[in-house]
């Protein structure tokens, strides 16, 4: 699987997703509590090896529709994007495919993760949340 793939599949294993998402889709967010999309912003070069390897930085943004009407729904719902941050530091290893070569993930990182915006201007309808994600992964040779 590539990156994206990888990415996608370690989000949803993430033992409390189903607490907070009811799907993860692709470059696609439904206007809909529970709802999640993870959209690929780019992929970078870091660092070329002598030998031919690489390290590539690959970015994400990860938007997700949840109830937002109070402070506690408010609080809960960070509180979640915060753990979630932390469990995404733990992952890394996980093999990876990049055309005919092979690969892992070294790190994921979380960032900004925050209230995006109130797609129907009445935050009684739910709010949209957004999360930056940075894979730094190794292609070998």
């Amino acid at each position: 699987m590539n990156i994206i793939e990888a990415v996608r599949e370690i989000l949803t294993n993430y033992p409390k997703i189903t607490e907070f998402s009811n799907g993860l889709h692709v470059d696609y967010t439904v206007n809909q509590i529970g709802d999640f999309g993870l959209y690929s912003t780019g992929d970078a070069l870091v660092k070329k090896t002598i030998i031919g390897g690489e390290r590539r930085r690959h970015s994400f943004v990860l938007y997700a529709c949840h109830q937002s009407f109070n402070d506690y729904d408010r609080l809960s719902n960070s509180s979640f994007l915060l753990e979630l941050g932390y469990w995404l530091a733990q992952q890394h290893g996980q093999q990876i495919t990049a055309g005919e070569r092979s690969g892992r993930i070294v790190e994921l990182s979380s960032a900004n993760a925050m209230l995006f915006a109130v797609p129907t201007n009445d935050i009684a309808d739910g709010c949209t949340y957004q999360v930056q994600i940075h894979a730094i992964y190794d292609i070998d040779p």
